[in-house]
């Protein structure tokens, strides 16, 4: 497995020094650190909708991500309503997609994107990016769901789940929250805890029937990713 280095150098002083020595660092200007990276090939040898990217803050997930392809950040007008930031798509279709994610209250389409709660804002950045995506291209979200309550973050990704899988694009998260992990519903998984020897793999899971899917739903994160869901 390939792994991403990231490499600096830092100005050897008394602290550094200290630090060198009281935690024995060998290395002490030029800094050196590997992230396991994703092996795409992989991700072309089965179908899938929806990945995620998770890991302790810090793990490297930005790193992986920003590798994948570009990353685009929404931006707006703020003198115009949230409806208005889509001009390149039907009336209509902005406001199937505003709905799509539940972003579905009327009267706030009329705000503007500056007088958004954090949840509303999180809800038009996802619908930014999706609207901004460009035919055939993975959709890459970093920071997914880090600045918002978890029952927003559990509404939004039932939602967006939904959206991605009826109109079978694909979409790559990066997070730190695991809860997302059962109401995304991923296909795979790159856990960055889960490093052995400083690798870790693309983890698939399946849901093969209704009953084993319930069962899924009841498990708690750290027991998620068990051999039992995942080939």
């Amino acid at each position: 497995m390939s792994k991403i280095l990231l490499e600096t150098n830092v100005t050897v002083d008394n602290y550094t020094e200290y630090v060198c020595d009281k935690f024995d660092l060998q290395t002490r200007e030029h800094i050196v650190t590997e992230i396991p990276m994703i092996n795409t090939d992989e991700l072309t040898s089965f179908s899938w909708n929806i990945g995620l990217i998770c890991g302790n803050s810090g793990s490297g997930k930005s790193t992986v991500l920003n590798r994948l392809g570009s990353i685009i950040q929404p931006h707006y007008d703020n003198e115009k309503s949230i409806v208005s930031q889509f001009p390149h798509l039907s009336e209509s279709d902005v406001c199937d997609l505003l709905s799509s994610v539940g972003l579905s209250s009327v009267p706030v389409w009329m705000h503007k994107p500056n007088e958004l709660s954090n949840g509303e804002r999180a809800r038009l950045d996802v619908c930014w990016i999706l609207a901004n995506a460009k035919d055939g291209d993975t959709i890459l979200i970093d920071e997914y769901s880090s600045v918002i309550n978890r029952d927003c973050a559990k509404s939004l990704s039932f939602a967006l789940q939904r959206y991605i899988r009826k109109k079978n694009l694909k979409i790559i998260l990066a997070s730190c929250h695991f809860d997302i992990i059962d109401w995304l519903n991923p296909d795979w998984i790159f856990n960055l805890n889960k490093q052995v020897d400083g690798e870790c793999e693309v983890e698939r899971i399946l849901y093969s029937d209704d009953e084993e899917y319930e069962t899924y739903k009841m498990m708690n994160p750290s027991e998620i990713l068990s051999d039992k869901y995942i080939v």
